[in-house]
């Protein structure tokens, strides 16, 4: 049975081009020895393999005309989505984003099923599990969804992996398609040049990417959040719109605001589970021209409500879904020709929340959790944010061409946030803070 993908999942093979592909990658690091690659093996495939589109390829449309559907691959044959890394030595921090720069530049093969997992070994300390799937697949809650399929207790081991049912393969679809009514696109005109040139904006990424990560207590983030009265994605805007304004003096290239993209669920309460894109995407204005931190964290708390009640989410997500709905060709050329997005965000945001307690694997404990997300061609700039167990990691990525110093963000990002804890600390009711 073949499923056509919905016009937000087409939507991102539209976008992506052979220097730009639109993968999300992740890595969960480990604690102790790693496992038997035969037990990891077997973990992979009754973990997994029952997952919709685990087992199943795109079959284009006739001619290019239609959205690709999922087929189930005939041919599937795990151990080629399976690899066993070894970090070259110390296995530090550094190795361990380098091999993220790895799995970030490297295509994922688009006639097999558009995933790859490896045991990464050669750490310093413990070992790790990467994921690299491709966005008309998933989006950052669904990816999330997986690690905790795959981190599922050891004593659901032994259940032999079958084909996702029609049923669930189609929870996705049913509300990903394109809001129906036109007249949201009468807001979009708004948003098209509402982002300023910037050096995250400006030029032609190419294939290469770099990344930089930083790991921050959640406890902080709260910190900061309660004294301000607002949310913990809030406050790590608020983090990011400090630390870029941070880079941007040092490299005197500021602006007065960036507009940053940032995916919000839009899933129906109950849906978690399935697969594929359920997302609509705001725009909010960061600050980075504002010098006084406690009006900078206001006005992205403003920022963000004004976003939200604007309607930008469905008004994106009717944008990206008439992309997935052209034929491939007239879509590619309105990408190639358009390139809209350029002047509607400067970079991207994602902050997806993972396990609030410790998980384990195979009887170890999962220690951290990374993601990155994928670069657009105009774009030279993704932070994605997850949490985990206590723990709130940033993972920068850029293009090193465009943006030669993107290692000194996430500096910039730890920097801020203990700048604003020591604030707080100071002075624990901010002038204006939102209460």
């Amino acid at each position: 049975m073949s499923a056509r993908l919905s016009a937000l999942d087409a939507a991102f093979l539209q976008v992506e081009d052979r220097q730009n592909r639109m993968q999300l990658a992740g890595m969960l690091i480990f604690k102790g020895e790693a496992p038997d690659p035969a037990a990891f093996r077997a973990a992979v495939s009754e973990r997994l393999l029952g997952l919709p589109r685990f087992q199943e390829r795109l079959n284009p449309s006739l001619f290019g005309l239609g959205r690709p559907s999922w087929v189930d691959d005939d041919s599937f044959d795990l151990d080629y989505h399976l690899s066993r890394i070894a970090l070259p030595s110390p296995g530090g921090h550094d190795e361990i984003a380098a091999h993220i720069d790895h799995m970030t530049s490297a295509p994922l093969d688009l006639s097999r099923p558009l995933w790859e997992v490896g045991l990464v070994e050669g750490l310093a300390e413990g070992f790790a599990v990467s994921l690299k799937v491709h966005h008309c697949m998933v989006d950052g809650l669904s990816i999330i969804d997986i690690f905790t399929a795959l981190l599922a207790p050891d004593s659901d081991l032994g259940a032999p992996p079958t084909r996702s049912n029609p049923a669930r393969r189609e929870l996705a679809p049913v509300n990903a398609q394109v809001p129906a009514p036109l007249r949201r696109l009468q807001g979009a005109a708004k948003l098209l040049g509402q982002a300023p040139t910037s050096v995250f904006n400006t030029g032609t990424s190419g294939p290469t990417r770099r990344t930089e990560y930083v790991t921050v207590p959640l406890d902080s983030i709260h910190d900061i959040r309660k004294v301000h009265g607002t949310t913990v994605n809030n406050i790590v805007l608020a983090i990011v719109t400090g630390a870029l304004r941070r880079y941007l003096t040092r490299h005197d290239a500021m602006v007065d605001k960036l507009h940053a993209f940032v995916p919000v669920n839009r899933r129906p309460q109950g849906a978690r589970g399935s697969l594929g894109n359920q997302i609509g995407m705001t725009y909010p204005a960061l600050p980075v021209g504002e010098a006084a931190p406690d009006a900078r964290v206001e006005q992205v708390v403003q920022s963000v409500a004004e976003a939200t009640a604007s309607g930008q989410a469905s008004t994106t997500a009717t944008m990206m879904g008439l992309l997935g709905l052209a034929p491939a060709p007239l879509a590619r050329s309105l990408n190639r020709a358009a390139q809209f997005s350029a002047g509607m965000f400067n970079l991207t945001v994602t902050n997806v929340p993972g396990p609030p307690g410790p998980v384990h694997f195979l009887g170890r404990e999962l220690e951290l959790i990374l993601g990155a997300t994928p670069l657009t061609k105009r774009h030279a700039l993704t932070i994605a944010v997850l949490s985990y167990n206590g723990t709130l990691s940033f993972m920068v990525t850029t293009d090193p061409r465009r943006v030669p110093h993107g290692s000194e963000i996430a500096d910039d990002l730890r920097a801020e946030l203990e700048s604003l804890h020591e604030q707080i600390t100071l002075n624990p009711d901010p002038q204006g803070s939102t209460r």
